[in-house]
């Protein structure tokens, strides 16, 4: 993936209107990066997981949480392992 930061955009889906400032991570980047890395099931499994260092919490309820960094520095560094 490039470094490079993203340009401002709108984006709208169904009735619902997405704003991007450039430089944040959304929930499409998060689902993106994790169809690239794994098959649907193994997709389910990842979100499922529950992180040892976060509390415990799966990477869905990160995403819940608005910690999309987070749930994004997890699928790069490979922390968790199905």
């Amino acid at each position: 993936m490039s470094k490079k930061p993203k340009k401002r955009s709108v984006k709208k889906n169904n009735d619902n209107i997405e704003v991007s400032m450039g430089g944040s991570i959304t929930k499409y980047d998060i689902m993106t990066a994790i169809a690239k890395k794994y098959t649907i099931y193994e997709a389910t499994v990842w979100l499922n997981t529950p992180v040892g260092d976060h509390d415990g919490k799966t990477p869905a309820e990160l995403m819940i949480d608005g910690e999309f960094k987070t749930v994004r520095e997890l699928i790069d560094d490979d922390q968790i392992s199905i």
